[in-house]
């Protein structure tokens, strides 16, 4: 790694970047094909017989198809079942499944649009599992259970790597919204194609398809439905990856927020015969879900990817119960006696005898000219597989000395020609971890400019340049950049506040010890007991992880917080019997 304070430098290598290369959390199945499709012993089979039925089924028969939530897992007895992808072109087969073998991947549990189809090859005879007997089945069969949901999670992997769906996004590469879609989807696990609005594939994609409101890009299509320029929802509800609770629906326990804290809470709620809804506004993982590797959480000595890790979280919770709803927003918060109202965008109204706030916090725009036309257009508040495809053979500069922007310029050395790490300080030791400024000082082709600040964004459709200043002696430098990544500082999301939920002098929840007499009698804290740790100045709805005042911006923290929040909530809720 070099050092400057405003001096170029020149020579160094370019890394050959993978090409075309799986995420890294979806990488690496075929060589696990004994886990992604293994067969059941007899004692097993007898074990599946228990959750299903019996059932033949006649050559060709169609037993799911694309978009379909409501299907069965199938266990094969005798003859085949056929999986196969629908594409513009035809049908096109993905595996086949034999005696012993199952069919299914995670969304069989989960109640979420398939993204493959499945038929009858010759005349078979199978198990057929309902999705809630499947679920009940992984839960409480403790040798079977893991073995099928493992296998689950690697065909679904697979899935990704390999771009296996009817799941495609047309547009052009610096069109701010194929940013958003392609994020949304892929931090969703969505495996799709992307294909520019003038290849043979977006004509095929498009063509005698429905348009609603005519074909405009960037559009998404999927199962013979074209969207154009989509919302999240849009596409959530279009592929099924999202729940609708209805208006009125009441639960224990409301989680607002999928990031770790957010995660850790629904899968010990769940776990624990709670009712749980799980409100999202992007997809599980939050600002750790962005994350190319985390390699200080405990028990993963190796490292292990935010999405991998939100990824098998969100399995978790699913296979406990809790329902989510992603791609939706919480506009209003009101607490309450007996149960808590929450509004959804869309004037949705459910309601929960308690909540748990996991809203998180997100990076704080700098104040940088021009740097508002560029969001999408090379600006990025995260750095994972989707951004580290559109850096290859570029030069990016990262902006922040934590360790989410250590992590960031590790990850994106192995595609970017370049990397500049711009940091106001004298450097990075009072705010990296050790392992990360060793590995960044052994990056040739990392470059660590001190004392310096983006001053401003240059470009036309796509970010071209950035000048940067010394903040002392006010020298400027221009970096032929195309990319700026974003890790300064944190702002919570707390735009859907109680008027009762207190908040410190930066806008984050007060719980706890922070919350002193004065500040109770305040907010009209109507109990004779004093809030329990994680509690907030309402009754009844918890803060945890980085949206809380005070907490440790650590994942495995946020984790430890959601966990223990949910034994307050049992608490709480006895107290108000």
């Amino acid at each position: 790694m070099a050092v400057a304070s405003g001096k170029p430098m020149n020579g160094m290598p370019s890394p050959e970047p993978p090409e075309n290369a799986a995420p890294p959390w979806a990488a690496g199945t075929e060589f696990r094909e004994h886990e992604l499709d293994p067969v059941l012993s007899e004692t097993e089979v007898s074990i599946v017989r228990r959750y299903g039925e019996e059932r033949v089924v006649e050559d060709g028969t169609l037993l799911w198809d694309v978009g379909d939530r409501e299907r069965s897992f199938h266990l094969i007895l005798e003859g085949f079942i056929e999986v196969f992808r629908r594409e513009p072109d035809g049908d096109h087969p993905v595996m086949t499944h034999g005696p012993g073998h199952y069919t299914g991947e995670t969304v069989s549990m989960s109640g979420y649009g398939s993204l493959l189809a499945g038929r009858a090859s010759g005349r078979a005879r199978v198990v057929a599992v309902s999705r809630k007997r499947l679920r009940e089945m992984l839960a409480v069969e403790a040798r079977l259970g893991p073995k099928i949901l493992l296998s689950f999670i690697l065909r679904r992997m697979r899935m990704v790597a390999l771009h296996l769906g009817d799941v495609f996004v047309v547009g052009d590469e610096d069109d701010p919204g194929m940013d958003r879609i392609r994020t949304f989807l892929g931090r969703n696990g969505v495996p799709h194609h992307v294909v520019g609005p003038r290849s043979e594939q977006a004509r095929a994609a498009v063509a005698d398809r429905p348009r609603p409101g005519g074909v405009e890009f960037p559009c998404v299509v999927c199962n013979h439905v074209v969207l154009s320029r989509p919302t999240n929802l849009q596409i959530a509800e279009l592929l099924g990856i999202t729940e609708h609770p209805e208006d009125g629906a009441e639960f224990d326990l409301a989680v607002i927020g999928a990031g770790p804290g957010g995660l850790a809470a629904a899968v010990y709620g769940a776990s624990e015969g709670l009712r749980v809804v799980v409100i999202e506004s992007t997809a599980p993982g939050g600002q750790a879900g962005t994350t190319s590797r985390i390699e200080n959480y405990l028990g993963f000595p190796t490292g292990i990817s935010g999405q991998a890790l939100a990824t098998r979280a969100f399995l978790q919770a699913q296979k406990f119960g809790a329902v989510f709803a992603i791609a939706r927003e919480l506009e209003a918060l009101h607490s309450g006696e007996p149960k808590h109202e929450l509004t959804l965008d869309g004037g949705t109204r459910i309601r929960a005898r308690a909540v748990v706030l996991a809203t998180g916090a997100v990076y704080r725009r700098p104040s940088i000219e021009g740097l508002s036309d560029f969001e999408g257009r090379g600006v990025h508040y995260g750095a994972a597989y989707m951004e580290a495809q559109l850096c290859s053979r570029q030069s990016v500069v990262i902006v922040g000395g934590g360790n989410s922007a250590g992590q960031a310029a590790v990850y994106l050395s192995d595609f970017a020609n370049r990397v500049y790490i711009v940091v106001r300080g004298e450097g990075l030791a009072h705010s990296m971890s050790a392992y990360l400024i060793q590995r960044i000082e052994r990056l040739e082709n990392v470059e660590l400019m001190t004392r310096t600040e983006i001053a401003q964004v240059e470009g036309a459709d796509h970010v071209a340049a950035l000048v940067a200043e010394n903040n002392r002696t006010h020298e400027r430098r221009r970096l032929e950049a195309s990319h700026l990544f974003i890790f300064t500082g944190a702002e919570p999301s707390t735009g859907f506040a109680d008027p009762g939920l207190l908040l410190d002098q930066k806008g984050f929840v007060r719980t706890g010890d922070a919350l002193d007499r004065a500040a109770l009698y305040e907010a009209g804290w109507p109990l004779d007991r004093r809030p329990h740790p994680l509690e907030t100045s309402c009754p009844r709805v918890f803060a945890v992880g980085d949206v809380r005042s005070g907490s440790v911006k650590r994942v495995a923290a946020a984790v430890g917080e959601g966990s223990a929040a949910i034994q307050m909530v049992h608490k709480a809720l006895e107290d108000s019997v």
